[in-house]
């Protein structure tokens, strides 16, 4: 074999199902939208004010004030303590975030995250064992645009008559 064959037969195994990351790997970090690492912000950092980027935010440390990622992503690590509205492509919470998520594709609580605050997100993960307390608009930004006249209305259905003495304990009529 010569020096390029194995290079690409490498390049080729780097690819590989096999050597895909973990899930508790993709947990640490964002996907890479522009496949570079993403930026950190320390767990000893301590943020009061407007923090925005044009890449991938980690976020280990303490934010207060407001996050805007709108075409990156942000992670809030176990460790990380966001108290401000976050504006991102896609929202991950591990650890604690108390204010307003919207997240233009996806937002995503694990089962270590607490939220307390509303999302608006076309898709919403609410992982077993999360904390979250607040309200979900999965509106698609289309449909909010729509005309609501047009949208069908769901009628209710007819109520059915409640006879006085009804079904015994058995579930039959004597």
């Amino acid at each position: 074999m010569t020096q390029k064959e194995i290079e690409a037969a490498g390049a080729a195994a780097d690819d590989s199902p096999a050597t895909a990351p973990t899930p508790s790997a993709q947990k640490a970090e964002p996907a890479r939208s522009n496949g570079r690492k993403p930026a950190t912000i320390g767990s000893s950092i301590v943020i009061h004010g407007d923090v925005t980027g044009e890449e991938d935010l980690v976020v280990d440390g303490t934010i207060e004030g407001t996050v805007n990622f709108k075409d990156n992503n942000l992670v809030v690590s176990a460790n990380g303590r966001v108290t401000a509205n976050i504006n991102a492509r896609i929202i991950r919470v591990d650890g604690e975030v108390k204010g307003e998520l919207h997240g233009s594709e996806q937002v995503i609580i694990s089962p270590s995250g607490k939220v307390n605050g509303d999302i608006r997100a076309p898709r919403v993960v609410l992982e077993d064992g999360c904390s979250f307390k607040g309200s979900v608009d999965m509106d698609s930004e289309k449909a909010v645009s729509s005309d609501r006249a047009a949208t069908p209305r769901l009628r209710p259905t007819a109520a059915r008559p409640v006879r006085p003495g009804g079904a015994d304990a058995g579930g039959l009529r004597n």
